[in-house]
C-alpha cells in the first residue's frame, strides 16, 4: 500500500453547510483534512491505497456517501507556476528556469493565460515531466495522472 496525498474541492458545499465535518467524518473521510479559501470548501487527503485511482475513487465515493455531488480532483487540472511548487516541492523559481528554457529541456507548454502574464501549466503533463526528469515522487506523479 502507498499513501497518496491529493485535494479534491467540494464545489456544492461552503463553509455554511450545516454539519459539514461530521457528514464528512461518518462518510469515511477521518483520512482528510477539511479546508476553506473564502466560501470554497476542499478536503486534502492523505489516503493509503494499492493505487492512485483506488485512493482517488475511494475518496470521491465517500464524498458523494456525504451527499455532495460537484467534485474537482485539484491535481487533474490546470496550475500556475507557484502552484506546481507547492505541489512538486521545488521552488518557483526553479519551475520558472524549467518553463523559460534556463535549464532542463522541453519542459511542457502553457495552456492558457499567457498573454495576461499569469500562465496556466496542464499539472498532468508537468508532473509526468518532473517525473521523468527524477524531480517529482511517484506518488504525486501517479494522482496527476488519475
Amino acid at each position: 500500500m502507498t499513501l497518496y496525498h491529493f485535494s479534491i474541492l467540494i464545489r456544492d458545499a461552503g463553509a455554511e453547510t450545516e454539519g459539514l465535518e461530521d457528514r464528512l467524518f461518518e462518510a469515511g473521510c477521518g483520512d482528510a483534512l477539511v479546508c476553506f479559501a473564502g466560501r470554497a470548501v476542499y478536503l486534502e487527503f492523505d489516503r493509503e491505497a494499492e493505487s492512485a485511482r483506488a485512493a482517488v475513487d475511494s475518496a470521491m465515493a465517500d464524498i458523494r456517501r456525504a451527499g455532495f455531488a460537484d467534485l474537482v480532483l485539484q491535481e487533474s487540472g490546470y496550475a500556475t507556476l507557484a502552484e506546481m511548487a507547492a505541489r512538486s516541492g521545488l521552488s518557483r523559481a526553479a519551475l520558472s528556469n524549467y518553463a523559460n528554457g534556463r535549464r532542463g529541456s522541453a519542459f511542457p507548454a502553457p495552456v492558457y493565460g499567457v498573454a495576461s502574464g499569469s500562465a496556466l501549466y496542464s499539472w498532468r503533463e508537468v508532473a509526468a515531466w518532473l517525473y521523468r526528469h527524477n524531480q517529482l515522487q511517484r506518488p504525486l506523479y501517479e494522482v496527476a495522472q488519475v
